[in-house]
């Protein structure tokens, strides 16, 4: 996958330029969660994390956590920015993005994080501001048959309905319980780089 035949003509979001983000953000809600489940402290599953070894049973805990979250937020936000503009304000009070605008570390409400670089100001200071990136997509480390397994669980919960194009490439809809009409769109893994892999969404007709 390294050739670049199989980058030629490729969108860019498929390459994203930071692909060590799950690796130097702590998630304190998915912490707090992996540590209530395996009856464990914070200290041993941030040692695990600092080591970096993704077959841990913690860090795959840890990870899966936060690939499902991601996943439901991000097939909530789909659907309901396809609804009637007046039902949706006055059932939320608030506005959406369009989900071809959502950016990839806003699908949920802000959460207290802290970063793994932040007692090192050497490097701080020379990361300066960067502008923003924009992602439809999710991105994870976790192993693709994990990620889709996942998928297809937050959507069965979701009550939505699938068609299997191939084992990673899923075709999904949903009524509007306003209009009748059918929402559609498509989820398809890519593959990043040797540990990470971008779930990307579709609108379909």
């Amino acid at each position: 996958r390294e050739h670049e035949w199989f980058k030629q003509d490729l969108p860019k979001y498929l390459f994203p330029e930071d692909p060590s983000y799950s690796s130097t953000m702590i998630d304190d809600g998915a912490l707090k969660e992996v540590c209530e489940k395996f009856e464990c402290t914070e200290e041993e599953v941030l040692s695990c994390l600092y080591s970096q070894n993704h077959q841990d049973p913690l860090v795959v805990a840890y990870h899966l956590i936060i690939d499902n979250r991601r996943i439901m937020n991000e097939a909530k936000d789909f659907y309901l920015a396809t609804s009637p503009p007046d039902s949706f304000l006055d059932d939320h009070n608030l506005s959406r993005p369009h989900p071809e605008r959502v950016p990839f570390l806003v699908a949920e409400a802000p959460r207290p994080r802290h970063t793994l670089d932040e007692l090192n100001p050497q490097k701080s200071k020379h990361q300066g501001v960067r502008r923003a990136k924009w992602h439809l997509g999710i991105r994870s480390q976790s192993r693709p048959n994990d990620i889709m397994a996942e998928v297809c669980r937050a959507i069965k919960q979701l009550d939505y309905e699938w068609k299997v194009v191939n084992p990673y490439y899923l075709r999904v809809r949903s009524k509007n319980p306003v209009t009748s009409a059918y929402s559609k769109m498509s989820l398809q893994l890519y593959q990043v780089d040797s540990r990470t892999y971008l779930l990307d969404f579709r609108s379909i007709d």
